[in-house]
């Protein structure tokens, strides 16, 4: 979140005047401003025994930074998407139905289409997020750029409508009596793999709001 100019101004003179990163919050929060608002304006500065207020270093690479983590979800929704397509498959493969009226030669070169996906999409996604692990453990003080907030929150958004969206199917095929072996390992699937998703970006989402907030002042 960009610091509002106002409240940077503010927190420069009362900084200067000596008063803590608390009685600043504090006085801030009861004038009603956001939390985010306040932590993006005390982050302006950087904290020091220095005494004037030091301003921190900005970080001005946007673009760059919207398209890698653009990459980086891209990546990872097809990646997932590939992951249970093949999953779909073999599980059609190995479980057949006397209802299934497809060729086994079909499934089969199912099968190889959704692996060749997932040999190409899986490690392309597993290195660009090993990537920007990388880079947040570089410099843990750089803040989370707007682009990757949105893009974390749309996963994020994906994910549980997807997760959500399969526990219809379960609850709708078990009340339909059409609950079976295979539909419940499929279902299985889903759940695994956007539960996951879910899991790991909202720990990286809260670790990057944590890692954004100074430690008080005293």
């Amino acid at each position: 979140m960009a610091a509002n100019k106002d409240l940077v101004e503010f927190v420069d003179r009362a900084l200067g005047k000596g008063l803590s990163r608390n009685e600043i919050r504090a006085a801030l929060t009861e004038a009603g401003w956001e939390q985010d608002e306040v932590r993006s304006a005390l982050l302006a500065f950087h904290q020091s025994d220095f005494p004037v207020p030091v301003p921190s270093k900005r970080y001005s690479l946007v673009a760059r930074d919207t398209v890698f983590y653009l990459f980086l979800f891209v990546a990872l929704h097809l990646a997932a998407f590939g992951l249970i397509a093949l999953s779909f498959d073999i599980l059609n493969l190995v479980m057949r139905e006397a209802t299934d009226h497809s060729d086994v030669s079909y499934v089969e070169a199912n099968v190889r289409y959704w692996l060749s996906w997932c040999i190409v999409f899986v490690p392309v996604y597993l290195f660009t997020a090993w990537k920007a692990e990388a880079r947040r453990r570089l410099d843990p003080n750089c803040p989370m750029s707007t682009g990757r907030q949105w893009l974390t929150y749309l996963a994020l958004f994906v994910a549980s409508m997807t997760a959500l969206g399969d526990m219809v199917a379960l609850v709708q095929s078990f009340l339909s009596g059409d609950l079976n072996l295979r539909l419940f390992m499929k279902i299985a699937v889903v759940a695994v793999v956007s539960g996951a998703v879910i899991i790991y970006y909202y720990r990286d989402i809260k670790s990057a709001e944590t890692g954004q907030e100074m430690p008080d002042e005293t």
